[in-house]
């Protein structure tokens, strides 16, 4: 095959289904092709299967039903449930913060004063069990609003009117240390907004979380939960996958794409095997923002058994609105 018929097969795919994402590559793919033939065909061969990879987190983040499509190319151990796939970035915390948390991991206390506690975040949603396995913690933060979480961590998270002008309630519970003995935890304050590192050794990342009572169009009062991924470090940004409702192998699912105000396209999976299931099955959001991930739940408060799907999905839709 000469390298100008290499040219015309990657050409041909990038356009066609093995390029997942509804972009035009190959433009930028020409203008780069080295000149000589050799280098050219070696290239080709070489950044066809990273540019057929990249092409995945492309639109932001991607959704997949595990059960339909076993162990997709992204989440290799996933068999089950779905997965949303998404290019993350990573971020660098103020040294203060950096330095306080790494203190309090050690049983001391941060310049400010801060003393090591442990967090548990409260609603449906929270760090998996293999996260909640690997906690980091003794360096958890509470603080009132979420604007001050991001002002403190210097992360860019999203914002939302809406859910400002609802009531806030508490979203982690923090437990203070205070002797060297590891098994004695002195109970502290509720946080409204908070966050809890994971990672073995030091912090690789982090879940924030935030909980609102909000009220409906129509008037229905909802819980709302919102909850955010960030990863640490300097590594550059890379594709992963975040799997959901691995358990639940029995079940197939549909994605709503919901198209946000502020730009991002955000994935409400639907469960469409079995439609006299309760609706807090399918009643998640998830977008990408800035390579941070965001879990959002909407649980009814009163008729939490008999409550709408699309009541539940709407005022999702409503809440998403509110994102800048």
């Amino acid at each position: 095959m000469t390298f100008d018929r290499d040219e015309q097969f990657l050409h041909e795919k990038l356009s066609s289904e093995l390029h997942p994402a509804p972009v035009d590559l190959w433009p930028t793919v020409a203008k780069a092709l080295p000149t000589k033939p050799h280098h050219r065909h070696l290239w080709l061969c070489l950044a066809a299967p990273l540019l057929i990879a990249a092409g995945v987190a492309a639109t932001g983040a991607q959704f997949t039903d595990l059960r339909a499509n076993p162990r997709p190319s992204f989440a290799p151990d996933a068999t089950a449930g779905y997965a949303i796939s998404y290019e993350r970035q990573y971020y660098t915390l103020p040294d203060t913060l950096w330095t306080g948390m790494q203190a309090n991991h050690n049983l001391e206390a941060a310049a400010d004063g801060t003393r090591p506690a442990g967090g548990i975040m409260h609603g449906r949603i929270y760090p998996n069990n293999h996260d909640k396995q690997n906690i980091y913690s003794k360096a958890a933060r509470g603080y009132e609003t979420w604007s001050a979480m991001a002002e403190a961590t210097g992360l860019p998270l999203a914002e939302n009117s809406v859910l400002d002008a609802g009531e806030s309630e508490p979203a982690v519970q923090l437990f203070t240390r205070i002797t060297a003995d590891p098994g004695y935890w002195e109970e502290g304050s509720m946080a409204q907004v908070g966050f809890i590192p994971v990672g073995k050794e030091t912090p690789e990342k982090l879940f924030l979380k935030r909980m609102d009572n909000l009220d409906s169009p129509d008037g229905r009062r909802y819980e709302i939960e919102l909850m955010a991924l960030a990863y640490l470090g300097d590594a550059p940004a890379e594709t992963a996958a975040e799997t959901y409702l691995s358990k639940k192998a029995g079940l197939t699912w549909d994605c709503e794409p919901y198209e946000m105000p502020n730009g991002c396209t955000a994935l409400l999976p639907l469960c469409s095997s079995n439609p006299t299931s309760y609706t807090w099955y399918s009643t998640w959001a998830f977008f990408e923002k800035d390579g941070i991930l965001y879990q959002l739940g909407c649980t009814a408060v009163s008729g939490y058994f008999s409550s709408g799907l699309e009541e539940d999905r709407a005022m999702l839709r409503y809440v998403l609105d509110g994102f800048a």
